[in-house]
């Protein structure tokens, strides 16, 4: 195994847990439950990261990672429908719920 990312918050980790996971990389969170230990133990060793099984999936995670990191945020999108601005990411316009185009 081979550690990938050391993320600020686990729900940093989940979300890179979850991009590695689309492209097939197996991958495990270490540290999820040791924020409770924070004062305890240094910050540095209970922030949440996140393991490749594969040793070999390793530069093809870290890329993936880098891909995310660097990637220009999208443009937003305006609902045809009720014409409220959503977020690029938004599958959906969180006012109405109607599907956003493409």
């Amino acid at each position: 195994m081979k550690r990938v990312l050391i993320a600020p918050s686990l729900l940093d980790a989940q979300l890179a847990v979850d991009a590695l996971s689309s492209l097939g990389i197996t991958t495990h969170i270490f540290n999820a439950n040791a924020a409770g230990a924070l004062g305890e133990v240094p910050f540095m060793q209970a922030q949440p990261e996140v393991w490749v099984d594969d040793d070999a999936q390793e530069a093809r995670a870290r890329g993936a990672l880098a891909g995310l990191r660097d990637a220009p945020p999208r443009a937003e999108k305006r609902c045809a429908h009720c014409g409220e601005l959503n977020p690029g990411n938004f599958l959906s316009c969180w006012q109405c719920g109607r599907a956003l185009p493409d």
